[in-house]
């Protein structure tokens, strides 16, 4: 019985010493490359999706830009009407006009500039620390309400372009007139999280606290892409 017990422990030693056998490795690798392979087409599909969500949004503000290109001539035309003779009219009544008309063609110049801007920036994108969780990228959003900083806001929206209007009303803030931008500071300054995300999969559901007195809920719903969270709906 002795010697079968050291015969048993020689046996574990010597396997032990061996380490894994060749076919053991073999299969090991063959696992490696197959996960490394799955990892490059999940990239591959999440870069061809991004592309979608550009030509998407480029779509979307190029169409939008010509609308508002359109709204300029049209209010330059009646710059021009209101310049010609008009039988009856005072001095000060037209400069009043003039001045009116001249506000309009300003804020819809300044609003097509910011659009022009929005437009020429699609194709650069980034991913921040904070949208390794959801609560992270909402607690932006308020952050960035309240220091009045809308710069990383357009990250912040589906890259494959499935998020709804509402929510891109949020991420491209910083391309509206400063009208817009008053009220979504008003809107989120204040704002907080109620309870925990609801987490399903790649899906996530934060319910939300905001307005000036935060006293409205709504439920904002997240999607990871490739780890990092983007709004999704609101």
């Amino acid at each position: 019985m002795k010697i079968n017990y050291i015969i048993s422990i020689g046996l574990i030693v010597l396997t032990i010493s061996c380490g894994k056998s060749k076919k053991e490795m073999e299969q090991e690798k063959a696992q490696i490359e197959l996960e490394q392979k799955a990892l490059e087409e999940k990239k591959r599909i999440h870069l061809e999706k991004i592309e979608v969500g550009k030509s998407k949004l480029k779509m979307d503000l190029t169409k939008e830009l010509d609308r508002l290109n359109k709204l300029l001539e049209e209010e330059n035309s009646k710059l021009t009407e209101i310049n010609s003779f008009q039988f009856g009219r005072s001095s000060s009544e037209k400069e009043n006009q003039l001045n009116e008309q001249n506000k309009k063609i300003r804020y819809i110049t300044d609003y097509i500039s910011k659009f022009e801007k929005g437009i020429s920036l699609i194709n650069l994108r980034e991913s921040f620390d904070f949208q390794n969780t959801p609560e992270g990228v909402i607690n932006h959003v308020f952050q960035s309400a309240k220091n009045r900083d809308f710069s990383k806001l357009r990250n912040l929206c589906d890259p494959y372009g499935e998020n709804d209007i509402d929510t891109r009303g949020i991420c491209l803030i910083e391309m509206q007139p400063t009208e817009m931008q008053n009220q979504f500071v008003e809107s989120f300054e204040n704002g907080r999280i109620m309870g925990n995300p609801k987490i399903e999969n790649e899906t996530a559901e934060i319910e939300i606290a905001f307005g000036p007195s935060s006293d409205r809920l709504e439920k904002i719903k997240m999607v990871k892409r490739m780890e990092k969270s983007y709004i999704l709906s609101f």
